[in-house]
């Protein structure tokens, strides 16, 4: 694999919080493990799940040394506060947690990183090898033993502060492990240049393979991950942390970040997403029309309908839209109707964005059911829909459904 030519290390014309004397030198050394502990992590994707856990917290023991012995203690409450308004100041603070709680906490989380992804790795001299994309696991899946906080403890030996939580669960849950961390560099790199630095040399090969290790009596000569034991063994390239990160090519797709400087991909696909969204629920929906069966009751008010899709006369998907969104779909001249025996009603418009289903001076659709509990009708599946853009996609036009 060889880098892009053009690639540029991260460029920061003015320091936001500059360090000087010892705070520099102890946030030049630090910035550097985060570099090693980065690379390491990306390499132990490789071996199994309790090797990346090992290394990536590395990255976040070393992160919060940057955040709190230099940072915090050079510029105190401005740079708390700078740290608290934006959202890769929240990723930092958001890996504290895991940093207190892997090294304070006696329970043992198995599933603090969510492996998602596989991508095989040919070797020339052994078994295909796995590396595994990682995300971190939902703050709500996580032991109340592991992040609890006793509210009578004294802050030093609290292992996760509120605040701390608080970020975790909105910034760094459920994202890819390596987005988080590049996110943790940005963050630094952006409050002084001087913790940037040159851009890395050309590398030709994401690692090496031997087996001739006969002189080197230190090193075992098998791969105890295999099963059985190989004469087999994988290196990695060293003296890369003394530049910019630029994670080697081990079988790597689109959707992985490998610079600091590239965008955080589940952030850009999430917008991308979001514009997606938009354009579909500014299309009519698919199938010829959509039958309603449901109101959608919350706090005693009617928030939206759910159905079945009607396709040529034959029933197709569930669906579930809000009130403003079907009221759309029927100004732009898509069929929603109440079946009444062998009658469809349609609706209509009714101003301020309301519809009605109109007959005989009855509005039909005060005499729906609540869907209350129904999978797939409900008001938990509307805003799981709503959350989930790669769910609502395909109940909308299919043209819009990302590829």
């Amino acid at each position: 694999m060889v880098y892009p030519e053009d690639w540029d290390a991260a460029v920061v014309t003015e320091a936001r919080f500059p360090l000087d004397g010892a705070y520099a030198a102890k946030g030049r050394r630090y910035m550097r493990e985060v570099r090693r502990a980065i690379e390491a992590y990306w390499y132990a994707t490789m071996e199994d799940p309790e090797a990346a856990a090992l290394e990536v917290r590395r990255v976040a023991s070393a992160v919060n040394v940057l955040d709190e012995a230099v940072f915090c203690n050079q510029h105190g409450d401005a740079y708390r506060s700078h740290r608290a308004s934006t959202p890769l100041g929240r990723v930092v603070m958001g890996l504290e947690l895991i940093r207190n709680c892997e090294e304070h906490s006696p329970v043992l989380f198995d599933g603090l990183l969510v492996p998602g992804a596989h991508f095989g790795i040919p070797m020339s001299m052994g078994p295909t090898r796995l590396r595994v994309v990682y995300d971190w696991s939902r703050y709500a899946d996580m032991p109340d033993d592991y992040v609890n906080i006793d509210a009578s403890a004294p802050e030093p030996q609290k292992r996760a502060r509120g605040e701390a939580q608080d970020a975790y669960r909105k910034e760094v849950e459920g994202r890819p492990v390596v987005d988080t961390l590049f996110d943790a560099v940005n963050f630094f790199q952006q409050l002084d240049p001087q913790l940037v630095v040159e851009a890395p040399p050309i590398v030709r090969w994401a690692f090496a393979e031997s087996t001739g290790l006969e002189s080197l009596v230190e090193v075992p000569d098998t791969d105890p991950q295999m099963d059985p034991p190989t004469q087999h063994l994988v290196y990695r390239p060293t003296g890369l942390d003394l530049y910019e990160v630029f994670l080697l090519d081990i079988a790597c797709h689109n959707s992985d970040r490998r610079s600091a400087d590239w965008p955080a991909w589940d952030k850009t696909m999430k917008r991308r997403k979001v514009g997606l969204v938009h354009q579909a629920k500014n299309r009519n929906p698919p199938g010829r029309a959509r039958e309603i069966r449901f109101r959608l009751i919350e706090d005693g008010k009617v928030i939206g309908y759910s159905g079945i899709t009607e396709e040529s006369h034959t029933l197709g998907e569930p669906w579930a839209e809000r009130t403003r969104q079907v009221s759309n779909d029927v100004g732009r001249g898509y069929v929603y109707f109440v079946r009444v025996g062998e009658t469809e009603v349609p609706l209509q418009r009714s101003g301020n964005q309301d519809v009605e289903a109109a007959q005989d001076g009855r509005d039909l659709l005060a005499d729906l059911p609540d869907a209350g509990d129904r999978p797939g009708m409900d008001i938990p599946w509307l805003k799981l829909l709503e959350e989930n853009p790669d769910l609502y996609l395909p109940t909308r036009a299919r043209a819009a459904s990302p590829g």
